[in-house]
């Protein structure tokens, strides 16, 4: 069974591991073409272009390298839901940075998000050896 805490997010050229990281999430999506003619009784769709999206939010950290991300950097990402354990399945993509939103509270440790869409290509699945 995978295990949040021991899930991992690395970025950029050298593989920096975000710090602390909180949460992070996914979506794959695919745009649909559908379609149908005289006398079918239902529509045929298909998929045709792939995107994904999304985000991670870690504790600010100063001087970590994930602080040196800018909305319109184009990175690479590395998503471990379940650590990086030989045989864990990972996800990578190189995606563009949309916003770097930051908050803080009184009684809280200051948090900063990394919003992102694909910047070229899928989401690619793999597996660490």
């Amino acid at each position: 069974m995978l295990k949040g805490k021991d899930g991992a997010v690395l970025h950029g050229s050298s593989r920096d591991r975000a710090p602390k990281v909180q949460n992070w999430n996914l979506d794959e999506q695919v745009d649909v073409v559908a379609g149908w003619g005289m006398g079918d009784e239902a529509e045929e769709a298909f998929g045709t272009i792939k995107r994904y999206s999304g985000s991670f939010e870690y504790y600010l950290k100063p001087g970590d390298p994930a602080d040196d991300i800018r909305a319109g950097d184009v990175i690479p990402v590395e998503f471990y839901p379940g650590g990086e354990t030989s045989g864990s399945g990972y996800f990578t993509g190189d995606v563009l940075v949309t916003g770097t939103p930051m908050s803080g509270s009184k009684d809280g440790i200051p948090t900063r998000t990394v919003n992102f869409r694909n910047a070229s290509g899928t989401l690619q699945r793999a597996t660490v050896t």
